[in-house]
C-alpha cells in the first residue's frame, strides 16, 4: 500500500518537476531565450490554457448540481486563507510596506499551471473537469482579492480593474463553455480535434516556461519573510484546507483536486501585479522561486498521505 501510493504520487509530481527542470536546462543552454518565454507564456495564457479549460467545462453536467458544494468550499477557502495570511503578517510583525506583497504571495496559488498540471496527471479527464471548475472560481477571486490587497488605501480604478478581470481569457473561456455544458452541445469533430491538440500543448509549454523563468538568485536573497511565505503557502494553508475539507465530507477526486490546486506555489501573476501596483515585487519574486521549488516536495507529501489513507 505504502509503495503503491509512493509510486502513484511520483507519477503525478515527477512529470511536472521534470518539465520545469527541462525549462531550466534549455534556458541555461540558450536553446530558449527570454523572447521565447514571453511569447510562450502569452500563448499559454491567451490560447492553450483557455482552450483546455473550455474543453473541460464543456463536458461538465451542471444540471445534476454536481460539484456546486465543492465550488462554494473553494471560494470560502480562498477568502479565509487571505484573512489567515493577514493575521499572520500582523502577528509576526511584517513591516507595513511589505504586508500587501506578503499576503498576496502567501495566499495566491498557481492554479492555472502547476495546479492544473498535477490534477491532469493525477486524475485524467474527470480531474481536469473538476480542476477547471476550481479555476472558474479561483481565477476571478484571486485577481479581485489581489487588487484589494495591493491597493491598501491607494486610488484604484475599480471599473478598469473589473473590466480587465472580465477580459481574462480564462474567464471568457469559462463563459463560452457554459452553454455547451448546459445544453450538451458538441463542437464539430474537426474543430474539437484541433482544440484538443491546442489544449494538450498547455502543460509542456507552460511548465517549460516556469522553469525558464525561475530566478535562482532569488533563493540567495530569500529572507525570513520569504520563508514565512513558503511555510504558509506550502504547509499551513494546504493542511488546514485539507483538514476542513475532510470535516465537511469532501473525499475522492474532489479532495485530491482541492489539495493539489490550493497547495500549488505562488502564482507568477503575483509578481506582475505587485510590480504594477507598487508593492514589494522583489519579495514576491523571491516567494515565487522558493515556493515553486518547494512545492514539488510539499504537494507530493500531502498527496502521498491522502493516498495512503485511501482518501483520494
Amino acid at each position: 500500500m505504502y509503495w503503491q501510493s509512493l509510486v502513484f504520487t511520483a507519477e503525478i509530481i515527477l512529470p511536472v518537476f521534470l518539465l520545469v527542470v527541462l525549462g531550466v536546462f534549455l534556458k541555461k543552454k540558450n536553446m530558449i531565450d527570454d523572447h521565447f518565454l514571453n511569447v510562450g507564456s502569452r500563448l499559454v495564457f491567451n490560447l492553450t490554457l483557455p482552450t483546455l479549460v473550455f474543453l473541460a467545462i464543456s463536458k461538465v453536467h451542471f444540471g445534476s448540481g454536481t460539484h456546486f458544494e465543492l465550488m462554494g468550499f473553494v471560494a470560502a477557502a480562498i477568502i479565509v486563507s487571505c484573512f489567515i495570511c493577514y493575521g499572520w503578517a500582523h502577528l509576526s510583525g511584517i513591516k507595513s510596506e511589505d504586508v500587501s506583497a506578503f499576503v498576496q504571495s502567501s495566499f495566491r496559488s498557481n492554479l492555472g499551471i502547476v495546479g492544473i498540471s498535477t490534477v491532469v496527471y493525477a486524475f485524467g479527464d474527470e480531474g481536469t473537469q473538476i480542476g477547471a471548475l476550481v479555476l472558474a472560481i479561483g481565477v476571478p477571486m484571486y485577481n479581485l482579492m489581489s487588487v484589494v490587497i495591493l491597493a491598501r488605501g491607494q486610488g484604484v480604478n475599480w471599473g478598469g480593474q473589473l473590466t480587465m478581470i472580465a477580459k481574462n481569457p480564462l474567464i471568457i473561456a469559462i463563459l463560452l463553455a457554459l452553454p455547451f455544458s448546459i445544453f450538451s452541445w458538441e463542437l464539430p469533430k474537426a474543430v474539437g480535434n484541433a482544440a484538443q491538440s491546442l489544449g494538450q500543448m498547455t502543460l509542456p509549454l507552460a511548465l517549460i516556461a516556469v522553469g525558464g523563468t525561475l530566478d535562482f538568485q532569488a533563493l540567495k536573497r530569500a529572507n525570513s519573510m520569504t520563508m514565512q511565505i513558503a511555510a504558509l503557502k506550502l504547509v499551513v494553508l494546504p493542511i488546514a484546507t485539507v483538514g476542513v475539507a475532510l470535516l465537511v465530507g469532501i473525499r475522492g477526486i474532489e479532495l485530491g483536486v482541492v489539495a493539489l490546486m490550493l497547495a500549488s506555489p505562488t502564482a507568477a501573476a503575483a509578481f506582475v501585479m505587485a510590480r504594477a501596483m507598487g508593492a514589494n515585487h522583489v519579495l514576491t519574486a523571491n516567494a515565487i522561486a522558493v515556493t515553486t521549488l518547494g512545492s514539488m516536495l510539499t504537494m507530493g507529501g500531502i498527496f502521498y498521505v491522502l493516498s495512503v489513507a485511501s482518501l483520494v
